[in-house]
């Protein structure tokens, strides 16, 4: 009995394997003693074929340590993102739409030397840069920047009208944020990070605003955050996937900003913006293993901010209002050596101002719907996912219009370049 190693390529748990000749993997090879082709197979397509979940601008901007299944790669994915609205009102944005959705995603766990770390995402619901550096401050304590941008944000003002949304104010704009933190761990698998930010906002008139709603001014805003996070993820030593553990990140701001002057409906609810503001927001996965290969998985996230915070409490890219929580319970099923099937039941809450704009109105909405990969290699990946809410009010799939509805839809390539994994 001999062990079995791919070379070139990246790293490959070694297995006790029996006689089997060279295969070429990825540009190297696998070289091995004897061997049990099926048994070889199986290790080979689980190994070669990790799981890098899917990364985002909102996660790159809320989660400080994530424990990704590679410490080097570049991620390419490119598709199409689809809305069916369950009854058509172009008007309001509810329309059947199919536009194009891609993303890039680069993660690099030695930049610049042993204790550096640069990751950088560019897709279409934002771009970020973040560097950190454990030998800037020294004593335990990394330094991080951390530089974002989105260019094409909606808002969507409204209220609900029995389960109907009603908009009142829809909008488009921009924002760039500089970030600078200070963490370190406070103890075991918790880490806590300070910094403080400067963000540039600005908003612009589209084709579904209304004449009589005025938009709001430009304005910068400053302050300061803290986060605070717990991460006991375990990766599968074969599948590289999440196995058990749980990562939950907390994140409190004060912010200060320079806005000047009414927006809103003209005669109607108008108002400025406060002068500062408290936030706080949070992020949630929970991997729960089950048998020898699936998984529960708990993914959650939630805010709370103030009533009078209207810009972020109608930014369309989440639920509406000045509190909201949005979870799916899912179920990861693999179905042999390369296909995985996650089906799951999602639930929303959020607490929005009714019509008056005085009193608080709560919802709750429902749904589910089913995530699955399908891996060719290493490298090349199928992605698909479909996804359904009955609230009308979901994020749009385009970013020329505000376009969504309660189905929502995708089908794309994930491809990886020079993966070093862990």
């Amino acid at each position: 009995m001999t062990r079995c190693l791919a070379v070139q390529s990246g790293y490959l748990e070694p297995h006790s394997v029996d006689q089997y000749p060279s295969l070429p993997v990825l540009g190297g090879s696998l070289r091995c003693g004897s061997v049990n082709p099926t048994r070889l197979k199986t290790a080979v397509l689980l190994t070669l074929c990790p799981m890098l979940w899917a990364q985002s601008h909102d996660e790159l901007v809320m989660h400080r340590n994530q424990r990704l299944s590679y410490s080097q790669l570049l991620q390419v994915k490119a598709g199409v993102m689809g809305s069916r609205a369950k009854d058509s009102d172009p008007a309001a944005g509810l329309d059947d739409e199919v536009a194009i959705d891609g993303s890039v995603f680069y993660h690099d766990e030695s930049f610049g030397g042993r204790d550096g770390q640069f990751d950088a995402y560019a897709g279409r619901d934002g771009m970020v840069a973040s560097i950190r550096d454990g030998r800037i401050v020294g004593n335990d304590t990394s330094s991080r920047l951390q530089l974002s941008a989105r260019v094409w944000p909606f808002y969507r003002e409204g209220f609900y009208r029995g389960d109907s949304f009603v908009p009142v104010g829809q909008y488009e704009g921009s924002d760039y944020e500089a970030y600078l933190g200070f963490g370190r761990e406070a103890a075991q698998d918790l880490f806590v990070e300070f910094g403080p930010f400067y963000r540039r906002n600005s908003f612009d008139r589209n084709e579904r605003t209304e004449l009589s709603y005025t938009v709001p001014d430009d304005y910068a805003a400053y302050g300061s955050r803290v986060y605070i996070e717990q991460n006991t993820v375990q990766l599968d030593r074969r599948t590289r996937a999440p196995r058990g553990g749980y990562l939950f990140t907390v994140v409190l701001e004060r912010e200060w900003n320079r806005s000047s002057g009414e927006f809103g409906t003209t005669p109607g609810f108008t108002s400025e913006l406060p002068s500062a503001v408290w936030r706080g927001r949070g992020r949630m996965e929970w991997y729960i293993p089950q048998g020898s290969d699936s998984a529960w998985e708990i993914f959650a996230t939630a805010a709370l901010t103030d009533e009078t915070d209207r810009v972020v409490n109608y930014d369309a890219s989440h639920p509406q209002g000045h509190m909201w929580a949005d979870a799916q319970l899912r179920y990861r099923l693999p179905f042999g050596d390369s296909f995985t099937l996650s089906p799951f039941v999602a639930g929303q809450f959020a607490r929005i101002l009714e019509e008056d704009g005085i009193g608080s109105d709560e919802k709750f909405f429902y749904g589910g719907g089913a995530e699955a990969y399908l891996h060719f290699s290493d490298a090349v990946s199928i992605n698909a996912w479909y996804s359904y809410l009955n609230n009308e009010s979901r994020p749009s799939v385009s970013i020329k219009q505000d376009l969504h509805g309660e189905h929502m839809f995708y089908a794309g390539i994930v491809l990886r370049f020079g993966g070093n994994r862990r």
